[in-house]
């Protein structure tokens, strides 16, 4: 399998403004393909002294200013996929458990790790962290319509409908038609 990996291609700025200061890095990880981003030393985000990426406690309504959220965003928008799901671990940790953010976040993360199985090429890691990844945002729509500046309906459908080959056995491509994340602006 190591063979067939490439890199991820970069899309761009696809007319999005970046939410975040923090730089981006260097390479976006494919596993097998670069070196692990935190635990090998070559890795783009290395520290010999790797601690847990833990987060103190956050209020959602404050989003815009949880810069690990808006770094991830960023980071998701540029096709960053692992790197956007490392970013909001930590915040994911901290929220209370089943709560609309909780939620949200969590499903962001499978929606991430399911677009880089869908680049690897593993259909059912795909398939199964997809649907569980919409299935998550839709039980936080539900609950709250707009979490963290994010219309999750909006972006639930749009993930279903992104990841609807997949009920076909076909992965969908890694490509501009990628959903955005757009943060509300008001």
């Amino acid at each position: 399998m190591a063979g067939l990996l490439t890199d991820i291609p970069d899309p761009g700025d696809r007319g999005l403004c970046r939410y975040s200061p923090r730089p981006l890095p260097a390479y976006r990880y494919v596993p097998g393909l670069h070196p692990h981003p935190v635990r090998d030393p070559r890795g783009h985000s290395y520290e010999p002294m790797l601690t847990f990426n833990r987060h103190a406690p956050w209020n959602a309504d404050e989003w815009r200013l949880l810069d690990d959220w808006l770094y991830g965003v960023d980071l998701f928008n540029r096709f960053y996929f692992w790197e956007a799901h490392e970013a909001w671990e930590g915040l994911w940790a901290a929220a209370e458990r089943d709560s609309a953010p909780s939620l949200l976040l969590q499903g962001l993360i499978q929606i991430a790790a399911a677009l880089l199985k869908a680049h690897m090429g593993v259909l059912a890691g795909a398939r199964r962290l997809s649907a569980e990844g919409v299935e998550k945002l839709r039980c936080a729509a539900a609950v709250q319509p707009t979490v963290l500046g994010l219309d999750l309906g909006e972006t639930a459908a749009r993930f279903a409908a992104y990841f609807a080959p997949l009920a076909s056995d076909e992965l969908p491509r890694i490509a501009p038609a990628v959903p955005l994340l757009r943060l509300r602006t008001d």
